[in-house]
C-alpha cells in the first residue's frame, strides 16, 4: 500500500513539473472569462434580452442597419428564423425595420435607441463589476496587469491578422 501512495505522488509530481504557464493560464483564465459570461447571461436575462437578441443587436450597433437577408446569414439561420427573431426583438422596441425607398423587397433592421440604451446599460454594467474588482488589486498589481493585458490583446491582433484559428 505505501509502494502504491508514492507511486501516485511521484505521477502526480511529474504531471505538475510538466504543466507550461500557457496551461497556468488558460486554468485561470478559463473560468475567469466562463464566470464573467455566466454572471453578463444572467443580467441579460434579467432584461428578458436573448443571447440571439444580444448578438443582433451588437452585430447592428457595430455594422449599421443590415438587410433581413444579411441578418441570416450573419446568424447562420434561414430568413424566416431571421423573421422572426428580428420581429420579436421590433415588439420589444429594440430594433425597428425599413423598408429601402428604391426596391420596396429590401428590409433592413435598424437599432433603436431603446436597442441601443439597453446595450449601453448591459455593458455598463459589466464594466462596473470589472471596475469593483479591480479596487481588490494592489495597484502595483494592476499596472503589472495593464502590461499584461495590453501584451495578450496585441497577441490577439497578431493571430487575428494571420487568421489563425486553433
Amino acid at each position: 500500500m505505501v509502494l502504491r501512495l508514492g507511486i501516485i505522488i511521484r505521477v502526480e509530481r511529474t504531471i505538475s513539473a510538466n504543466r507550461t504557464t500557457t496551461d497556468e493560464l488558460l486554468d485561470e483564465l478559463g473560468p475567469l472569462i466562463g464566470g464573467e459570461r455566466a454572471a453578463f447571461a444572467q443580467r441579460c436575462h434579467e432584461r428578458s434580452i436573448s443571447m440571439s437578441h444580444l448578438h443582433l443587436m451588437t452585430l447592428v450597433d457595430n455594422h449599421g442597419p443590415l438587410t433581413m437577408s444579411h441578418v441570416a446569414e450573419l446568424l447562420g439561420c434561414g430568413l424566416p428564423t431571421a423573421t422572426g427573431l428580428v420581429s420579436r426583438m421590433e415588439e420589444r422596441g429594440l430594433v425597428l425595420r425599413a423598408h429601402d425607398a428604391d426596391d420596396r423587397r429590401v428590409v433592413s433592421v435598424h437599432l433603436t435607441d431603446a436597442g441601443r440604451a439597453e446595450l449601453q446599460d448591459l455593458h455598463h454594467a459589466r464594466r462596473q463589476r470589472m471596475a469593483t474588482a479591480l479596487t481588490h488589486v494592489a495597484p502595483e498589481q494592476r499596472e503589472q496587469l495593464l502590461a499584461s493585458i495590453r501584451a495578450l490583446r496585441a497577441a490577439f491582433e497578431r493571430v487575428n491578422q494571420e487568421g489563425v484559428t486553433e
